[in-house]
């Protein structure tokens, strides 16, 4: 069986701006809320059914069963980006595969006495909150979002680029990772989800002004830079990452 594809996201800047003001709260419940409908609209039946696990501003979101192509969940991570950008905030992207298994069996027979469901357990009067869901799946897209460049960018392995389809615009974000441009790649299964799911779907200028009026909260130049490059929007835009007549990239 093929490993199930996951998408990694969670919302950029959120620890600098959590104190400072509610619109990052408010990408969070965008970002909560674009995979509610998207799952609910779109995929809420085997074998297409979505499984999504919250952990602080992110979420890891994980198939039900594997796929030769990554066009699912490429246009699920477009959708949710945009959606989440037209609030003026970003979030950040990743996808990878691996298993996606129960580790219940890891604790103590005590702790499993303790449980009121998959993930409660009472501590006396309070409670212990388990994430019983683990599996490379989620170390892989996490850890992959971490080996990434800096910005509000949609990366993965460079070498599942034959895997993706063929109106992704895709960029070299390092030597070992691509970006997918997910502002200017349209891909149709976008904006069906984008249509049926109801999200927001910001166009590139939107998204482009957006990002510089998000300089006033004070993230890196690095990651402004970073962010306008690989999304197109300047002069010096690392230029996109071509198909070659063997169908090859040219790197």
């Amino acid at each position: 069986m093929a490993e199930r594809w996951a998408i990694w996201i969670d919302i950029e800047g959120f620890s600098n701006l959590y104190e400072r003001e509610t619109q990052v709260m408010k990408a969070l419940a965008d970002l909560t809320e674009g995979i509610f409908l998207i799952g609910t609209n779109c995929y809420p039946e085997t074998p297409n059914r979505l499984f999504a696990h919250q952990t602080g501003d992110g979420f890891v979101i994980v198939s039900e069963f594997g796929a030769s192509s990554l066009e699912f969940p490429v246009a699920i991570s477009i959708a949710l980006l945009r959606h989440v950008a037209a609030s003026g905030r970003f979030a950040k992207a990743s996808i990878s595969e691996g298993d996606f298994s129960d580790n219940k069996e890891c604790y103590s027979q005590r702790i499993k006495d303790a449980c009121h469901d998959s993930s409660t357990v009472s501590i006396g009067d309070g409670i212990m909150t388990l994430f019983p869901y683990m599996g490379t799946a989620l170390i892989k897209s996490y850890s992959l979002a971490k080996q990434s460049p800096k910005g509000a960018l949609l990366t993965l392995s460079k070498e599942n680029w034959e895997r993706l389809p063929s109106q992704c615009i895709m960029r070299k974000a390092n030597p070992d990772i691509i970006s997918i441009d997910w502002v200017h790649s349209e891909l149709p299964l976008v904006k069906k989800l984008q249509n049926t799911a109801g999200l927001s779907a910001p166009n590139a200028e939107q998204v482009k002004n957006a990002i510089i009026q998000y300089k006033t909260k004070g993230p890196s130049e690095d990651w402004i830079n970073k962010t306008l490059s690989q999304l197109g929007f300047t002069e010096l835009s690392d230029q996109p990452l071509q198909l070659s007549p063997s169908s090859k990239v040219v790197l």
